[in-house]
């Protein structure tokens, strides 16, 4: 063996063991970790996924980073992000419907005690937490950041991007800073640049040099549809071909960067998608540009991870700092025009402060290029998004990687790369064991597949579905019958071969309904009753009728 060569095993040998030693071992040399949440954000629309979007700084990090071809969610807000901050199933956390509470301990609407967050598990092993953005996993006055393990939290959990105005019009909720009500004045800000500021405000004026956890979760690109003029302009007229031709495009850049095979198909189109060809040419032009608004949202998104950056180049704590990025679930269909009969608050072109507006299904479809379905249905759609893996000088660039991974798996992944153990009880509670498994082995290059040893598993308002290797099953509320589909060859979900394979049927079913009993999932029929008006009609925003968006077009 050559000098050389005894230097670098020496080098890889040092830095693989720094990764794994206990907490109190390590010096100022422990990461730095980012943890990036996008909301709604489909599996197309960055440009290392495929879109015409401008995203050069998520590009960056894909490029000089690692990607997964699989990564899934929990198909809807609350759910994931209860999952991802904790590392479990979300029923064992108690967030298995939605943010609110239908009266058992698996739907109570936020985080359990026993259900450790990120924070809470960091700052006992030395790190300081830090939060920004959407939180959406607190109720009954609890299990709010500052009350789970972040040292400072800028909590936003309104829908208008330029005021406090709430997810329906209605008025929202005032800003918090570290638990205490913080007013902007509308009109003064953009809601993705504040929740940047506020972090970047948290790193700028850390007390000491410990190592930090930044949970970063932008409200974007979720509907309403706001953005600024400036970003708006620079879509203009590129979606006057339609829905259709983005996603052929779209397609092609995916083959192109080796997402999918040459020969994959798409998912076949829903029948009530609107045929471009038929609509008047005010339609069209309405319906480009809800779509260039959606775009200028995710311009924005990442000019603001852009900024992330740069202060991190700045103050020096880039070369050990781990970022990873990923969205709560995928493109959405709903369609706030119809809802409430018309959005109860929608003034001014699509874009602007007054209105209230969503992509709706047709643009989603493109969104969620080449998968089926949207955001709460447990086709590919609705739950594999984009997942980006950045470290410099510890995750190799440029790869793309096999294998189902899950929004579980980021704290036991977290915790690995920090060094920090789990505990098993925590201010006298005992703690639920970690679901997920840790992604360090694919990271660092050990593995370039992600292998599991145990199925993956999803319920959510009645949709249920079981992942094991090759084979997915499913089932779509209120129908009980299930699919299967063989991934292997039908990534794109075209062909229920359910028939033919009675046995994987059974036995994926048989596995589903004990990973249920031991998780506290309910039958949804026992519980659609308590299911909130606003939800249920969100659940049956399946089909749209063939309207001009209601901003006088």
């Amino acid at each position: 063996m050559s000098i050389q060569t005894k230097i670098l095993s020496l080098y890889l040998a040092t830095t693989l063991a720094s990764l794994s030693k206990p907490a109190a071992a390590q010096s100022q040399r422990r990461p730095n970790i980012i943890v990036i949440l996008a909301d709604d954000l489909g599996y197309s629309d960055l440009g290392s996924y495929g879109s015409e979007i401008k995203t050069p700084n998520l590009d960056r990090l894909a490029a000089e980073g690692l990607r997964l071809q699989q990564f899934y969610n929990n198909s809807i807000c609350a759910p994931s992000r209860a999952s991802l901050l904790t590392g479990q199933y979300q029923h064992k956390a108690g967030v298995g419907y939605f943010s609110q509470d239908l009266g058992l301990p698996a739907y109570q609407g936020f985080i359990n005690n026993s259900s450790l967050t990120m924070a809470e598990v960091l700052r006992q092993g030395g790190y300081q937490t830090l939060m920004s953005g959407k939180w959406h996993v607190s109720g009954k006055g609890q299990s709010f950041p500052w009350q789970r393990g972040f040292d400072h939290s800028f909590l936003s959990e309104n829908g208008s991007y330029f005021d406090q105005g709430g997810l329906a019009g209605e008025r929202g909720q005032p800003y918090m800073l570290d638990g205490q009500p913080e007013l902007h004045e509308p009109g003064t800000y953009y809601q993705t640049d504040l929740i940047t500021s506020k972090a970047l405000g948290f790193l700028k004026t850390r007390a000491d040099k410990k190592p930090f956890f930044l949970y970063l979760a932008y409200t974007a690109p979720h509907w309403p549809l706001h953005a600024l003029p400036e970003d708006i302009a620079r879509y203009k007229g590129k979606y006057d071909g339609g829905w259709d031709k983005l996603r052929e495009a779209r397609l092609a850049r995916q083959r192109d960067l080796g997402l999918i095979s040459a020969g994959l198909q798409a998912s076949e189109k829903d029948d009530d998608i609107y045929d471009w060809d038929r609509l008047s040419y005010d339609q069209r032009k309405a319906w480009a540009a809800k779509m260039e608004v959606f775009a200028a949202m995710v311009d924005r998104l990442d000019k603001n991870i852009g900024i992330l950056l740069k202060q991190l180049k700045d103050s020096g704590e880039d070369k050990n700092t781990m970022i990873v990025f990923m969205s709560d679930n995928g493109a959405p269909a709903e369609d706030l025009v119809k809802w409430f009969g018309g959005a109860l608050r929608n003034e001014g072109p699509v874009g602007s402060a007054g209105s209230f507006e969503s992509q709706s299904k047709n643009w989603s479809w493109a969104s969620n290029t080449p998968f089926r379905a949207f955001k709460d249905y447990m086709y590919e759609g609705g739950i594999n998004t984009p997942f980006i893996a950045w470290f410099p000088g510890k995750i190799a660039a440029g790869r793309v990687a096999r294998g189902a991974g899950h929004i579980i798996d980021i704290a036991p992944t977290v915790y690995d790369l920090a060094g920090v153990k789990y505990p098993s009880s925590y201010k006298k509670t005992k703690s639920n064991p970690l679901a997920g498994k840790s992604l360090m082995p694919l990271l660092i290059g050990k593995s370039d597949t992600v292998t599991r040893d145990a199925p993956l598993f999803w319920e959510r308002a009645g949709n249920r579905a079981v992942r094991e290797g090759k084979w997915k099953l499913l089932s779509t509320w209120p129908s009980y019958a299930w699919e299967l589909y063989d991934l292997s060859v039908d990534p794109t979900e075209r062909q229920n071969v359910a028939a033919a394979h009675h046995d994987v049927v059974s036995r994926l079913s048989q596995k589903y309904f004990v990973w249920a009993a031991q998780t506290g999932v309910v039958d949804f029929g026992k519980l659609e009753t308590k299911e909130p008006p606003m939800m249920k009609q969100f659940r049956k925003s399946k089909t749209i009728e063939l309207v001009a968006p209601s901003n006088g077009l």
